[in-house]
């Protein structure tokens, strides 16, 4: 615990950052990576074919690329940072070690995209005729392109977390950036990204634009490109999963909290709805069904969703594998902690050891630093609330738990502590459980 804790207890830490991240993917995949790529495609079919309305339709699209990517996304983009920071703040930490000149470059790439985008659309009826059209179609495909590599950075670190491959022995920068998942994780994303606009522009398409060949050409865009992400999705899928550890494997189900059976039931029929939309899409892009459109678009949503939530969980009991736990504490320490003590460690724990008087205050800083950054004393996701949890449970049986959870559960990291904090954080953890009885009670009797 080398930083100050943050704990949102009714929702929960990791629900806060689950939150930010998802909606931040959908714009970062979506709008600012995927859209891009469909758009400057609509304009390059609208100077091939002499489409002016096509040409039009692309230029309102560029119009809340813009405004979407410069308030929603950037405002989530600064969201992820806060809130990892003040809720992880080790992990990022270290990350920042290990990454840091990428962040860098992902930064100044980023600018670069938002001053090409603001340029790209401010110049579309400046640049609208000849050579000038053509150069306006080149600076959005460098538009595309810098999209596409923010991307392909910020993938390195994502990865890493996962598979940090040879870092761990050498301290590479290389060989934790370009790491055993890079590429089928990079290749998952691109092709997602595309199917992920496609699903969230084919709604706003089928709703908004009522001229019918003017739909077909869209759509006509939108099932050449899906026509090659859909497999592509599959197979960099495929290949990603192929890459990941075992164990992570094995977790992909868990991950979710839904029952095998179902987690597979809704993927196939997300994936039939998909695959039914794009054929429809080919066949008649004149005639997609609102209803469809809207369909596939809720379901993406719903995917990106659950793949940032498997992503993020597959890792556990670790945040960086085999490096750092998912509570901010290092692999390497654990037989430290066992003879040293928890607390005489811990920067920010008012408690530095236990004795009789402070049992629960110091089970309350061993709580803090061990287990907060997942589980809440009384949230609202039963399987993070340990009123939920552990009701029944006496102090005696939660003592002889606690040292061997990390074997009967294989998402939490172990204990790392001496007997006494063992013995503190028991004692922290039932006062809480029957803190929470007395007042259950106390509601009961006044109804």
């Amino acid at each position: 615990m080398n930083f100050p804790s943050v704990d949102y207890s009714w929702f929960g830490n990791g629900s806060v950052i689950a939150l930010i991240a998802i909606v931040h993917v959908v714009i970062s995949h979506g709008v600012a990576i995927g859209t891009i790529a469909l758009m400057v495609t609509m304009e390059y079919r609208a100077v091939r074919t002499k489409n002016a309305k096509l040409d039009q339709l692309a230029k309102k699209i560029a119009k809340w690329v813009l405004i979407i990517t410069t308030t929603v996304g950037a405002m989530t983009g600064v969201g992820i940072w806060f809130s990892t920071t003040v809720i992880q703040p080790d992990s990022i930490g270290a990350l920042l070690r290990i990454f840091f000149w990428a962040w860098v470059a992902e930064w100044a790439v980023f600018i670069t995209e938002v001053v090409l985008l603001i340029i790209y659309y401010y110049t579309w009826d400046i640049w609208k005729d000849g050579k000038a059209k053509l150069r306006h179609l080149k600076l959005g495909m460098v538009l595309a392109f810098a999209s596409w590599l923010t991307m392909a950075i910020i993938t390195g670190v994502l990865a890493a977390k996962l598979t940090p491959g040879l870092w761990s022995e050498t301290l590479s920068f290389w060989n934790a950036f370009v790491n055993p998942t890079y590429l089928p994780s990079l290749g998952f994303r691109m092709f997602l990204a595309v199917m992920l606009a496609i699903a969230l522009l084919s709604f706003f398409i089928r709703w908004r634009v009522k001229d019918t060949e003017l739909r077909g050409e869209v759509f006509s865009v939108f099932g050449l490109w899906g026509a090659i992400s859909l497999p592509a999705t599959f197979i960099f899928g495929l290949w990603y999963l192929w890459a990941i550890p075992e164990e992570a494997y094995n977790m992909i189900v868990w991950s979710t909290g839904m029952p095998e059976n179902v987690f597979k039931l809704l993927n196939g029929v997300a994936f039939a709805i998909l695959v039914l939309f794009l054929v429809w899409v080919v066949v008649k892009p004149k005639a997609v069904p609102w209803l469809l459109s809207l369909v596939v678009m809720g379901a993406s949503i719903g995917f990106i969703g659950e793949f940032e939530v498997v992503r993020e969980s597959i890792r556990k009991p670790f945040i960086i594998y085999d490096y750092m736990y998912a509570n901010g504490l290092l692999a390497k320490d654990r037989e430290k902690y066992d003879e040293e003590g928890f607390l005489t460690h811990a920067t920010w724990a008012k408690e530095k050891e236990v004795t009789a008087e402070n049992m629960v205050e110091a089970g309350r800083e061993v709580f803090i630093g061990q287990c907060i950054t997942c589980h809440t004393v009384d949230g609202w996701r039963s399987k993070r609330s340990l009123t939920k949890r552990m009701d029944g449970w006496d102090e005696e049986a939660m003592k002889g738990f606690i040292p061997t959870m990390h074997n009967v559960r294989v998402a939490m990291p172990p204990f790392m502590g001496t007997d006494e904090e063992l013995a503190a954080l028991a004692a922290y953890i039932s006062t809480e459980l029957n803190g929470q009885r007395t007042n259950n009670t106390q509601e009961v009797s006044a109804k």
